[in-house]
């Protein structure tokens, strides 16, 4: 379990979290970067669309014991002054339908969760899902989004920064 968590940590610099009603990116010092999306946007609001439609479709891979799956993660949207933030939940288990896991990212504007809490997903508020099926990126709706706004120099170097492979 600790070692999927650190493993999504240090591989999704990038996609620590989304905050609505900004614009841009949020730079840490020792954090990975936070994308601010308007809330407005329509390519990332018919992902988060598109995320939570097909949620069963990660259900049924997290339980299928598949070995060429794995790093389950949900994204969640959490309340936050100014705007919502959208934060990634990782070491994914169902428990009676619920899914539960660990607050994967340290949260930068909502105060409702801190880096390493256990947690049951509100499913209402689920943003995004993705898992790894050998290798490969499933889901990851809203990544898709921000990685195709990269250029393409952004990109590459998303890319090699990361080493995600997008099926």
């Amino acid at each position: 379990m600790k070692k999927s968590l650190l493993f999504i940590a240090s591989i999704l610099f990038m996609l620590s979290s989304c905050k609505e009603g900004s614009a841009d990116k949020t730079e840490r010092s020792g954090e990975p970067d936070v994308y601010n999306v308007e809330d407005d946007n329509a390519k990332m609001n018919q992902a988060m669309v598109d995320a939570k439609n097909s949620i069963d479709e990660f259900k049924n891979a997290l339980v299928s014991d598949n070995p060429s799956f794995e790093y389950f993660t949900i994204k969640q949207k959490f309340n936050a002054d100014g705007g919502d933030e959208h934060i990634w939940v990782g070491d994914i288990q169902l428990i009676d339908n619920d899914f539960m896991g660990i607050i994967a990212n340290e949260p930068v504007y909502t105060n409702k969760v801190q880096l390493g809490d256990t947690i049951t997903v509100n499913r209402a508020n689920i943003s995004d899902w993705m898992y790894y099926d050998d290798g490969k990126v499933v889901g990851g709706y809203t990544i898709r989004v921000i990685r195709d706004g990269l250029s393409p120099e952004e990109k590459a170097q998303f890319d090699a920064e990361n080493g995600l492979i997008f099926k």
